[in-house]
């Protein structure tokens, strides 16, 4: 039976949800204090489709006017004949993937597709200027990898080397079947005629807006003449982020990082104060390397290594979960002790001396959690996740991130590209993201995805949603609509007090795919404003 959900307002503090207690983005970087490129703040915070054998949730809601379209509390997140589905942060990012794949392309397609349409309708999570880090399987090959393209410092220190557009390549290279062009294509045409603002982004205007204010572009962009910022429906335009677009689709990734492109990112960039050099986007290099491999029944449960470690708290939620209270008291005790452990084995860098696999066991994480007395550092709760998989045995799980909401506030002159901060341990960077995938390594066949946001109390939302489906058989609509708790050494918060607890984006398929894709359910989180889009067979 669904549980209606009530839409509270976001936790404050260290760790929780959609929070950043104050402006840190540049605070470690001496060398870079341009007061117009540092603020302070006390908060960092569709229609007819027409296209044959495409099915949508039957619950969904199209808004005609505010062009958003969202999902309702439904058990219908699956249908017979199951070809595809992408699920995303945004609804139109969501449509554009799943087209994507309708077109040809599989479920890397349908990502990289989803992504360039999330950097034009959600920035403030997942703009040009920042990155990222995938999970992709393919059934076929029996092969997992991590696809790494973190927003990392440029040499200069204060500001990030943009990484998603080299990370979508590389995915798009190594998983995808359909042309780069064609997959950028359809994010240069929202943002060439200009897109009604989501209620996704319109929440992040509202809670961040006001990091905004010293950029001209940034005003132009999203804030109406008489001050105010740009509310849900209304039509932003975002002209240089489109050329950016265009240059991309037809002179591919090499025009961003080595090309005119690139020299005019980077003397945009300059133009502000902000230290990217032309050797940075050359030196920049996409990372793939296994995953985390972690025992899981006898499946695997595959997690990205630190320093995006968030999956490593997936994981050790998972282990603790075993048998375990997954009531909201039973979270608090296991969050709490997850984030002390977390604070004895994490450098400031988000690495570990210790082996990633050797963090995950539940005596493990008890063991490190008695030893611990260090504070954590604050983390940076602000991402975008994209998740999908096709009847082919094709899946992938990406979360994004501009290392802070709205990244740097700033945006490279001419360029539409808004710039991200470079990671430090005052809340901004990469720590905390986490996409996770469950598959079989003997025979190929996959079984769950995810992606987070909202930092650490996302991440461990994504063991709840585990947990739920694959240990005690719960449909995935359910498993998403059970009550969150979150607890560290600063807060106790659970969803009772009216609150919101990460959002997580997930793909279960109890049957495994390709041996049964009609069993795969889809589900965007209640919590926010995405979509689960689901493609049929013709």
């Amino acid at each position: 039976m669904s549980v209606p959900y009530h839409n509270g307002q976001a936790v404050t503090g260290k760790h929780g949800p959609e929070t950043h207690s104050g402006d840190r983005r540049f605070a470690a970087a001496q060398s870079f204090v341009q007061p117009s490129f540092v603020q302070p703040s006390n908060g960092r915070r569709m229609g007819a489709l027409g296209l044959a054998g495409v099915a949508l949730l039957p619950t969904l809601l199209l808004a005609s006017c505010g062009g958003n379209t969202r999902s309702v509390a439904s058990d219908a997140t699956q249908i017979d004949g199951f070809r595809a589905g992408v699920v995303a942060d945004e609804p139109r990012a969501a449509l554009i993937g799943r087209t994507a794949i309708a077109a040809g392309g599989n479920a890397a397609d349908g990502v990289v597709a989803a992504y360039f349409a999330l950097s034009v309708t959600l920035p403030s999570a997942a703009g040009l200027g920042g990155g990222g880090i995938c999970i992709a399987h393919d059934a076929d090959k029996k092969t997992t990898d991590v696809i790494d393209f973190l927003p990392r410092a440029a040499a200069g220190g204060a500001v990030a080397v943009p990484g998603n557009v080299r990370g979508m390549a590389a995915l798009n290279a190594r998983y995808g079947k359909l042309p780069l062009a064609q997959l950028v294509g359809p994010a240069e045409g929202l943002a060439t005629q200009g897109v009604p603002i989501s209620k996704a982004l319109a929440r992040d205007l509202t809670q961040y807006g006001q990091t905004l204010a010293e950029d001209p572009s940034l005003q132009a962009s999203f804030y109406k003449l008489d001050g105010t910022a740009l509310a849900e429906g209304d039509n932003m335009r975002p002209v240089d982020l489109a050329a950016t677009l265009g240059q991309i689709r037809a002179q591919g990734v090499n025009a961003f990082y080595s090309g005119l492109l690139g020299q005019k990112l980077v003397e945009g960039a300059q133009a502000i104060g902000a230290p990217l050099t032309i050797d940075d986007l050359r030196n920049y290099k996409v990372q793939i390397y296994p995953p985390v491999d972690v025992p899981f029944t006898d499946l695997s449960l595959y997690v990205a290594p630190p320093p995006a470690s968030g999956g490593v708290m997936t994981a050790q939620a998972v282990s603790l979960l075993v048998g375990g209270d997954n009531a909201p008291a039973g979270q608090q005790a296991i969050s709490r002790e997850i984030m002390a452990a977390r604070g004895a084995w994490m450098q400031p860098d988000g690495l570990s001396q210790q082996q990633p696999l050797d963090l995950i066991a539940a005596d493990k994480v008890k063991a490190l959690a008695s030893q611990s007395s260090i504070t954590l550092p604050q983390e940076n709760t602000s991402a975008a996740s994209i998740v999908a998989v096709d009847s082919d045995g094709v899946a992938v799980a990406c979360t994004f991130t501009m290392n802070a909401p709205f990244g740097a506030a700033r945006v490279a002159q001419g360029t539409g590209i808004v710039l991200a901060p470079a990671p430090n341990d005052q809340g901004v960077g990469f720590s905390t993201l986490s996409p996770v995938m469950v598959a079989s390594k003997f025979n190929g066949q996959v079984y769950f995805m995810a992606g987070a946001a909202g930092g650490a109390p996302g991440a461990l939302a994504e063991g709840l949603i585990l947990d739920a489906v694959m240990r005690r058989a719960m449909p995935l609509d359910q498993a998403m609509q059970l009550p969150r708790a979150y607890a560290d050494g600063s807060q106790q918060v659970d969803e009772g007090q009216g609150l919101r607890i990460g959002r997580v984006n997930a793909i279960f398929c109890s049957e495994a795919t390709p041996s049964d894709p009609d069993s795969c359910q889809l589900r965007n989180d209640y919590r926010g404003y995405g979509l689960a889009s689901i493609l049929g067979q013709e």
